[in-house]
C-alpha cells in the first residue's frame, strides 16, 4: 500500500510540474507572439506614415493577424493554471515558501516542538480547507461564458478547487506524520 501511495505521490507531482511547465512555456510563446504582432503593426504604420505604402502592403500581405481577440482568454488560463497548479507542485514536494521554519530551531524541547509543528500543519491544512470549500463554490455557481471562445468559465476556475484539494490531502498526510511523531514516547532532553 505504502509503494503504491508513493507511486501516486510520484505520478502527481510529475504532472502538476508538466502542466506548470507548460503553462509557463505557453505564456512565454503568447507573450512574444503579441509583442511581434504589436511590433509589426507599429512599423506597418510607420511605413505608411514615411509615405511607403508599397512595403506596408507587402508587410501586411505576409502577417494577415492584425490582433489576438483572444489574447486575454488564454493569458487567464495559462495564468491561472501556472499559479495554481504551480503552488500545489511545490506544496507536495515541500518546496513552498514558508516563514515559520525560524521558530522551530529555536525551541529546545523537542515536545514542544513537534508540537508546534503539528499546529503548523493544522493551520495549513484548515486554510487548504477553506480555499477548496469557497472555491468549488464559487466554481460551482459561475454560469457565464468567454467572450472570444465561449468557453464557460468555471472551466477557468477549476484549477484553484483542482489544486487546493491537492494541497488539503498532502497537508492531511502531514498532519498524520507530524501527529505520529508528536504522540510517540516523549523525547527525553
Amino acid at each position: 500500500m505504502i509503494a503504491l501511495l508513493k507511486t501516486i505521490d510520484v505520478w502527481v507531482q510529475r504532472i502538476l510540474r508538466y502542466i506548470a511547465m507548460t503553462m509557463f512555456s505557453a505564456l512565454a510563446i503568447l507573450l512574444i507572439a503579441n509583442i511581434s504582432l504589436r511590433l509589426i503593426n507599429d512599423l506597418i504604420q510607420f511605413l505608411n506614415g514615411q509615405g511607403l505604402e508599397g512595403v506596408a502592403t507587402a508587410i501586411q500581405s505576409v502577417v494577415t493577424i492584425n490582433s489576438f481577440y483572444w489574447f486575454d482568454e488564454v493569458i487567464e488560463l495559462c495564468f491561472a493554471a501556472l499559479v495554481f497548479y504551480g503552488a500545489a507542485g511545490l506544496w507536495c514536494s515541500k518546496q513552498h515558501f514558508s516563514v515559520g521554519d525560524w521558530i522551530s530551531p529555536r525551541i529546545k524541547n523537542e515536545n514542544l516542538k513537534q508540537f508546534y509543528k503539528l499546529v503548523i500543519v493544522l493551520i495549513s491544512a484548515i486554510f487548504m480547507a477553506i480555499l477548496f470549500w469557497y472555491s468549488l463554490k464559487l466554481t460551482l455557481k459561475t454560469n457565464q461564458v468567454t467572450t472570444a471562445f465561449q468557453i464557460k468559465q468555471w472551466i477557468l476556475y477549476s484549477c484553484v478547487p483542482i489544486s487546493s484539494l491537492i494541497m488539503l490531502i498532502y497537508s492531511i498526510v502531514d498532519i498524520i506524520v507530524e501527529s505520529k511523531k508528536f504522540f510517540q514516547e516523549p523525547v527525553q532532553p
